[in-house]
């Protein structure tokens, strides 16, 4: 969705009424993509996401999963917040630039602290995390005549506050104030009312590069798909690649295959249509739908990337792998289900259309976690597949994408899920 008409004018005028040399004339002129510095960016959390599956590749227990979950969300927050600061702003100007390199050198200590952190010693991870709040505040200092501050700076002081002094602290105190600190950054945002700064009256009046703001959690789910095959590499090749290994790993790829035809031909094309279909709803479809309804399928995503890697190792070494194959059923149960809860409360698809694939699924991983510990992982992860591919044979049958489809037909709806026709609400 292309920038209105007011706000390219509004975003592109300094306090002097000058064109903003932030915003080029061929930014302002088309809908804009992920810029060279927002994918340098993404290349930390590239890493990040390695170091906090790594932990639990190798206990795949509950435990591990609820760290994997304290530990990603203040990540999640920081990159959720550089990416709708971009995208309302651009990022062609030397103090933004700065700006992101400052929280990418930020963003190497937390990586390199994370697996420490997983184990039971997150001091190092928490100061990193506080010094990532008191940077944007700098940055907000530094160049508020030039850039929007994007809302106040308490909340920031007050989470670094909370996050440095949680270092000195032992777990479950230490978390405890990593929970303060976060509601005190979060909660104001997700209220969505009208006021406050510029960018957050904007935010909640819907103006926003959609078609950016899209692409851009499509390429972080890019990222932890990544991580999924990586792990799956790794250990094929910690096994010398022995034939279970390398079947196990197939079957793990098909699994991770349809996972992103799923999302990249269904999700991702029916969140961007009701976005440009609903313009009145955007703050509250960004947020449920991205801010809050991407944070889990993240995470589910990553334990499941762990869970494959464990498999496949598992399938080589003749192991039990009863624990990594619950890890896997357990996230992708979990995956699917949040994804039809959004489905049906934010983008309006009827349950009826919703429950004929999420049933199947959901009993099919049931009964494979139930039978972990006597199954084979390659015939689990074989089954699992076919399972998710027959959500992609309606459209195996038509030409390119959804979205290329619908162009030259000018329907909507790509997903087997989706309704025949579009409910009022979703309809200009």
């Amino acid at each position: 969705m292309a920038l209105r008409r007011e706000e390219g004018q509004a975003m592109s005028t300094s306090t002097s009424g000058e064109p903003d040399p932030r915003t080029p004339e061929a930014e302002r002129s088309k809908e804009r993509h992920a810029g060279w510095l927002e994918l340098f960016y993404d290349l930390l959390f590239v890493v990040l996401v390695a170091q906090l599956a790594h932990p639990l590749l190798q206990h795949p227990q509950w435990q591990a999963v609820l760290r994997l979950l304290v530990l990603f969300l203040p990540a999640w927050w920081m990159w959720v917040g550089s990416t709708l600061y971009t995208n309302l702003t651009g990022e062609a100007e030397a103090e933004r630039r700065l700006d992101v390199v400052a929280q990418m050198a930020i963003l190497v200590v937390m990586a390199g602290a994370a697996t420490q952190a997983a184990h039971g010693h997150p001091s190092l991870f928490a100061g990193a995390y506080a010094a990532s709040r008191l940077e944007v505040v700098a940055f907000r200092v530094l160049a508020r005549r030039r850039w929007p501050t994007g809302g106040a700076n308490w909340p920031l002081i007050v989470s670094a506050v909370l996050w440095a002094a949680s270092s000195f602290l032992d777990r479950p105190a230490a978390y405890l104030l990593w929970s303060v600190g976060l509601a005190v950054e979060i909660v104001p945002w997700l209220a969505g009312r009208p006021g406050g700064s510029s960018l957050r009256t904007r935010l909640v009046e819907g103006r926003v590069e959609s078609g950016h703001l899209v692409e851009r959690f499509g390429l972080f789910m890019i990222i932890v798909l990544g991580e999924g095959i990586a792990q799956i590499v790794a250990a094929i090749t910690a096994t010398d690649a022995a034939a279970s290994a390398v079947i196990t790993g197939l079957a793990a790829f098909a699994v991770v295959a349809m996972l992103w035809w799923l999302y990249f031909d269904f999700g991702s094309s029916a969140a961007e249509e009701t976005l440009s279909a609903r313009p009145e709803e955007t703050f509250r479809l960004i947020r449920s739908v991205f801010m809050i309804g991407h944070f889990l399928p993240v995470v589910t995503l990553l334990a499941l990337a762990a869970g494959l890697g464990g498999l496949v190792n598992s399938a080589a070494q003749d192991r039990p792998a009863g624990d990594a194959l619950r890890l896997c059923c357990v996230a992708l149960g979990a995956y699917l289900l949040n994804n039809a809860v959004t489905a049906v409360r934010m983008l309006g698809y009827p349950l009826g259309r919703v429950l004929p694939w999420l049933v199947p699924n959901l009993a099919l991983l049931l009964v494979l976690a139930l039978l972990a510990d006597h199954l084979i992982p390659m015939v689990a992860l074989f089954s699992v597949s076919v399972c998710l591919a027959m959500e992609t044979l309606p459209t195996m049958r038509r030409r390119g994408t959804p979205g290329q489809t619908r162009a030259a037909t000018g329907q909507r709806g790509s997903a087997p899920w989706a309704p025949r026709r579009w409910p009022t609400s979703l309809r200009r």
